[in-house]
């Protein structure tokens, strides 16, 4: 029998394809000749970490000499934090890309076992992680106002002042209802986070100076190149993240790395603040 042209061939192979699992791009050793910064991103969340990725793309992932996007690898509930770790992994194209795990401590679902085990599996993996501890609700509510209270794993207050706050609009009835506009970031309350990055960033950095171990410092975050897999230990991958080697992440209450992932992409910080140079 004969063989189809060539020509044929080739649009039989496209239309074969699976789009859904082609590299966004090459791999980072090609950075800088590619025109965008692709970080793979992974979250327990089934709402709001999606809706915030979202929100960074759209507003910030076009502007001139800032290209980039967040790939986010999942928008669903129950993962458990090593499960989050194992998914950006398992997303991610190659071993090299940019990766990071998005996940919280929020004791009612009694993780503290899992916890630790995903951190050093992460450091590991070369995956980085932006643990909050209660929940990413802290995050939110450092768009306006610090807080320092420790609250032992849960977020009930935290999502009461961010309700209340006169500033954060359209949050009046988060986590009341079902759907969109239960822990949905679309419309009035992702637009009333924006321009506020800067003030979370420094809320969140204070927390690191004040972390409950006294050995933790904002000062020690790297902004050098990301290693690799298998490249440093889990000492030096907790470090650079800012807290101190041997710094229980049960016990940074409260706190949220959610400032690193912004400051790795220069939102919300300084213009004199040093650039990120990736593997």
């Amino acid at each position: 029998m004969s063989r189809p042209p060539a020509e044929s061939r080739r649009v039989n192979r496209r239309k074969n394809r699976h789009d859904t699992h082609r590299p966004l791009r090459r791999g980072l050793d090609s950075y800088p000749d590619e025109s965008r910064r692709v970080v793979y991103i992974a979250a327990e969340g089934e709402k709001t970490e999606r809706d915030y990725i979202n929100l960074l793309n759209a507003t910030y992932g076009q502007r001139p000499g800032q290209k980039f996007f967040l790939h986010f690898c999942h928008a669903g509930a129950g993962l458990r934090p090593s499960e989050v770790v194992s998914r950006v992994l398992a997303a991610a194209p190659s071993p090299k890309d940019e990766k990071w795990a998005l996940f919280d401590r929020d004791t009612a679902d009694n993780r503290d076992e899992d916890i630790p085990a995903a951190m050093r599996k992460a450091a590991r993996e070369g995956v980085q992680v932006a643990l909050s501890h209660p929940s990413i609700e802290l995050w939110l509510l450092l768009h306006f106002q610090p807080f320092t209270s420790q609250e032992d794993g849960l977020s009930d207050k935290i999502k009461d002042r961010l309700r209340k706050h006169p500033e954060a609009k359209g949050f009046a009835e988060y986590d009341k209802k079902s759907g969109d506009r239960g822990k949905g970031l679309g419309g009035q309350r992702g637009q009333s986070l924006l321009g506020k990055e800067k003030a979370a960033v420094d809320h969140a950095r204070n927390l690191v100076g004040n972390c409950p171990h006294g050995g933790c410092s904002p000062k020690n975050l790297s902004f050098d190149k990301i290693p690799g897999p298998g490249t440093e230990t889990y000492e030096e991958w907790n470090r650079r993240s800012g807290h101190a080697d041997d710094c229980d992440p049960l016990k940074r209450d409260p706190s949220t790395d959610l400032w690193r992932l912004l400051s790795m992409l220069e939102i919300g910080t300084e213009p004199s603040a040093p650039s990120v140079h990736r593997r």
